[in-house]
C-alpha cells in the first residue's frame, strides 16, 4: 500500500505517535476518572455523614427539650392532676415555635395521658420507660420512623414516661442537610423512602433490591454509582439503627452526577483533540524532515538504479548536495559505482567491438574491480581460445582439403566394388529360393506324418485303458473268490459244529433209552447232514481254489500285456515326438530361409544405396574440397597473436 520509505516511516512513525498519546490520553482519562469518582463518592460520603450528624444533633436536642418537661414544675404539677389544658397551654409555650416537634405523657402502665398534635406513637408500649429505662434514638411504630427521647420521671408518688420526638419525614431538617452538604439526602424506612429531598413523587418508592441486599439486609454501607429516577447519582447509604441496634433503615445521601458526566465527557473530547492535533504536528514536521533528510537522497537513488538498470552509465550527475548521513554515504557509494561500471562496461565494448572486426590482439585498459574481474578474464580467455580456434581452423582446413581428394577416390573405388556385390547377392538369392521350395516339401510330409502318428496313438492309448480295465475286473474276480473261500470255510466249521451237537445229541437219546429212540432217529439224520454239508463244502472249495489259481494266472498275462502296451505307447510316443520335431524344424527352417532371403533382398538394396551414396559421396567430396579452399581464405582475414 506505501511504497515509498519516507511515507512508510511517516506512517509508522505516526502510528506509534497516536498510540503513545491515545494510551496517555486514556491513562489519563482513566486516572481522572478514578480521580473523579473518588471524589464525587467522597462527597456523597460527606452528605450521608451530614444526615447522620443532623439526626444525632436532633436526638441531642430532643434530649434538651425532655429536660424541660421533666424540670417545670407547672408541667408537673398539672401531670399530677392530668390537666390536659393545662399541659397543652404549657407544652404550647415551650415548644410551640417547633411545629415539627411533637410530645407526650405515659403513666406507669404505659397509658398515654397527654400527647401533642400529630403524636405518631400511641401504639408504642413506654411502660418501661415510666420504670426507669430510658430511650434516645429512632423508634419505629408501625409505618413510621421518629426520633425520640423519653426518661423516667417522678412526682406525686407516680412514676411517668415524658417523650420528646419528631418524625424522620419532617422536610425541614432533610432541606437544611441538603444545603449544607450540596446533597440529596433520604430517609428509608426499611427500603421505603420515607422523607426526601428528591421530590415528593418519590416518597414511597424503595431502593434497588442489590443495594437493599448490601445495606438492609448486609447492614454495610454502599457507596458508588446508581440510576436513580432515571438518572445517574453518585450514591452514599447506609444502614440506619434504631435505639435497641437493630435495623430499621437507611441513610441516603447523592447527587446527580448528570452535569459531572457531561464535563468529564467534554475533558475527554479535548483531551483527544488536542491528542490529534499533537499527532498532526509531530507527523508534519517528521514528514517534512524525511522529505528533506530521506526520500529526496533515495529518489536521486532511485534515479541512479534506474539508469544503471536501463544501461545509462554516462549520463551526467545531478547538483543535489547530499547529506554527510547513511542515505547521502549511501547515494555517493551508489554514484561511484555507477562510474566504475561506466569504466568496465567502455573498456569491455572496445575489446570486444575489435574482436568483432577480426582483431583479437586488444587487451584491457582499465582495473577490472571485484565479481568484473572475471569478466577481464573471460575476455582474454575468449580472445586466446578464437584465435587458438581460427589457427587451428586454418591448420585443419588443409587437412581437410587433402582428405576430401582422398575420400573422392575411395568413393569412386567403393561404387565399383558394390556394382560387382549386388551381381554376387542376385546369384545368392537364386540359390536360396530353390532350398526354400525344397524344405516347404519336407516340413509338408512331416506335418502329415505327425497327423498319422497321432491317430496310432490314439488306437493304442484306447486298447492301454480297455488292458487296464481287463486287469482291474481279474482282481475284482480274485477278490470275491477270497470272499467265497472264507464263506465255505465258515459253512465246514459249521457242518463240523452240526456233527458234534448230533454226536452229542444221539449219546444223550441212548441215555434216554426207549424215550430217547425218536431223538437219536433226528440226531443221526442231523449227522449225516452235517456229513453232506461238509463233503459239499469241501468240493467247492476244491472249485473255488482252481478258479482262484485260473484267475491269477490270467491276472498275470492281463499284467504282461499291459506291461507290453505301456511299452508300445511309450513308443508310440517318441515317435511321434520325434515326427513332431521333425516337422517343427523344418518349419523352423522354412522361415529361417524367409529371413535370409529377405536379408539378402534388404543386403541387396543397401548395396545399391551404398554404390549411389558412393558415387553421392564423391560429389560431395569434390564439394568438400571446394568449402575447405574457402574455409582457409576466410580465415586468414583474422588478425591473431601466433
Amino acid at each position: 500500500m506505501f511504497k515509498k520509505l519516507g511515507t512508510q516511516i511517516v506512517v509508522i512513525t505516526t502510528i506509534c505517535i497516536i498510540v503513545v498519546i491515545a494510551a496517555l490520553v486514556v491513562s489519563t482519562l482513566v486516572s481522572f476518572s478514578g480521580y473523579n469518582d473518588n471524589i464525587l463518592k467522597e462527597k456523597a460520603a460527606i452528605g450521608e455523614v451530614a444526615l447522620k450528624s443532623a439526626v444525632e444533633d436532633e436526638i441531642a436536642t430532643l434530649g434538651l427539650y425532655e429536660r424541660i418537661f421533666s424540670e417545670d414544675a407547672a408541667f408537673n404539677e398539672a401531670v399530677t392532676n392530668r390537666n390536659n389544658e393545662a399541659m397543652s397551654h404549657i407544652y404550647s409555650e415551650n415548644l410551640g415555635s417547633h411545629s415539627e416537634l411533637f410530645g407526650g405523657i405515659a403513666d406507669a402502665g404505659g397509658n398515654i395521658i397527654f400527647k401533642s398534635d400529630k403524636f405518631p406513637l400511641d401504639s408504642f408500649d413506654f411502660s418501661g420507660v415510666a420504670k426507669g429505662q430510658s430511650i434516645s434514638g429512632i423508634v419505629k411504630s408501625g409505618e413510621r420512623l421518629c426520633i425520640v427521647s423519653a426518661s423516667q420521671n417522678s412526682h406525686g408518688g407516680e412514676n411517668f414516661a415524658y417523650i420528646v420526638g419528631f418524625l424522620l419525614s419532617a422536610q425541614g431538617y432533610l432541606d437544611d442537610c441538603k444545603k449544607a452538604s450540596d446533597c440529596d439526602v433520604t430517609v428509608f424506612n426499611g427500603n421505603v423512602r420515607f422523607g426526601t429531598t428528591l421530590g415528593a413523587n418519590m416518597l414511597g418508592t424503595t431502593m434497588a433490591p442489590e443495594i437493599e441486599k448490601v445495606v438492609i439486609t448486609g447492614k454495610q454501607d454502599y457507596n458508588g454509582k446508581a440510576t436513580i429516577n432515571g438518572k445517574p447519582y453518585y450514591v452514599y447509604y447506609s444502614p440506619m439503627l434504631d435505639y435497641q441496634n437493630n435495623v430499621v433503615g437507611a441513610y441516603f445521601a447523592g447527587f446527580d452526577s448528570t452535569d459531572a458526566d457531561t464535563e468529564f465527557t467534554t475533558v475527554t473530547i479535548m483531551a483527544i483533540i488536542i491528542g490529534i492535533i499533537g499527532a498532526v504536528g509531530i507527523a508534519l514536521f517528521i514528514f517534512i524532515f524525511c522529505m528533506k533528510r530521506v526520500s529526496q537522497p533515495l529518489k536521486e537513488a532511485e534515479s541512479y538504479a534506474h539508469e544503471m538498470l536501463a544501461g545509462q552509465l554516462d549520463t551526467t550527475n545531478v547538483t543535489f548536495k547530499f547529506a554527510d548521513d547513511e542515505v547521502g554515504r549511501f547515494v555517493e557509494v551508489l554514484r561511484s559505482a555507477k562510474h566504475g561500471m561506466n569504466d568496465v562496461v567502455g573498456d569491455s565494448s572496445r575489446i570486444l567491438a575489435a574482436m568483432a572486426d577480426g582483431d583479437f590482439t586488444e587487451t584491457p585498459n582499465v582495473k577490472y574491480p571485484g565479481v568484473f574481474e572475471a569478466i577481464e578474464r573471460n575476455i582474454l580467455k575468449i580472445e586466446d581460445d578464437l584465435g587458438q580456434t581460427l589457427n587451428n581452423m586454418s591448420v585443419s582446413s588443409d587437412e581437410v582439403l587433402t582428405g576430401s581428394n582422398q575420400m573422392a577416390e575411395g568413393s569412386q573405388s567403393l561404387a565399383d566394388g558394390t556394382t560387382r556385390q549386388a551381381s554376387a547377392i542376385e546369384e545368392i538369392s537364386a540359390t536360396i529360393a530353390e532350398v526354400s521350395t525344397q524344405i516347404a516339401t519336407t516340413a509338408q510330409n512331416a506335418a502329415q506324418a505327425g497327423d498319422l502318428s497321432k491317430q496310432t496313438q490314439d488306437k493304442v492309448n484306447l486298447q492301454d485303458t480297455e488292458i487296464h480295465n481287463m486287469v482291474q475286473a481279474m482282481n475284482e474276480i480274485s477278490d470275491t473268490s477270497k470272499e467265497i473261500e472264507k464263506i465255505i470255510k465258515t459253512i465246514e466249521d459249521i457242518a463240523f459244529q452240526t456233527n458234534i451237537l448230533a454226536l452229542n445229541a444221539a449219546v444223550e437219546a441212548a441215555r434216554a433209552g426207549d424215550a430217547g429212540k425218536g431223538f437219536a432217529v433226528v440226531a443221526d439224520e442231523v449227522r449225516n447232514l452235517a456229513s453232506k454239508s461238509a463233503e459239499a463244502a469241501s468240493s467247492t472249495t476244491s472249485l473255488i481254489t482252481a478258479s482262484i489259481e485260473a484267475v491269477d494266472k490270467g491276472s498275470k498275462i492281463a499284467f504282461a500285456t499291459a506291461e507290453s502296451m505301456k511299452e508300445v505307447k511309450d513308443m508310440s510316443s517318441q515317435t511321434a515326438e520325434l515326427i513332431t520335431e521333425i516337422a517343427a524344424a523344418s518349419a523352423e527352417q522354412t522361415e529361417s530361409i524367409r529371413q535370409i532371403t529377405t536379408g539378402v533382398e534388404q543386403i541387396s538394396q543397401v548395396i545399391q544405396t551404398n554404390s549411389a551414396t558412393a558415387e553421392q559421396t564423391a560429389a560431395s567430396c569434390e564439394e568438400l574440397s571446394g568449402q575447405s579452399k574457402l574455409l582457409k581464405d576466410q580465415v586468414a582475414r583474422f588478425k591473431i597473436n601466433c
